[in-house]
């Protein structure tokens, strides 16, 4: 199944545009989603480092299964 994921901060920055688009299996897991991210970042995937997805209403943790509308890779925020 292709997934549409949207890229923010430094991912964005990159020049990797603003979001990528996966084959993920159905059912798929946030881990693996963000192991295909990975490959489809190829020498840019140091990025994912401290990424997270997430939807509109939260974050996910690696073991839950990612579900059908809008995601986003978040990368880790900094500062105080």
């Amino acid at each position: 199944m292709k997934r549409k994921i949207e890229l923010y901060g430094r991912l964005r920055d990159a020049g990797l545009g603003s979001s990528v688009v996966i084959d993920a299996p159905k059912p798929a897991t946030a881990r693996q989603a963000l192991s295909l991210l990975k490959s489809a970042f190829g020498p840019k995937a140091a990025l994912l480092a401290g990424c997270v997805l997430a939807t509109d209403d939260e974050v996910l943790s690696s073991s839950d299964e990612l579900p059908s509308g809008r995601l986003a890779l978040l990368p880790p925020v900094c500062g105080g």
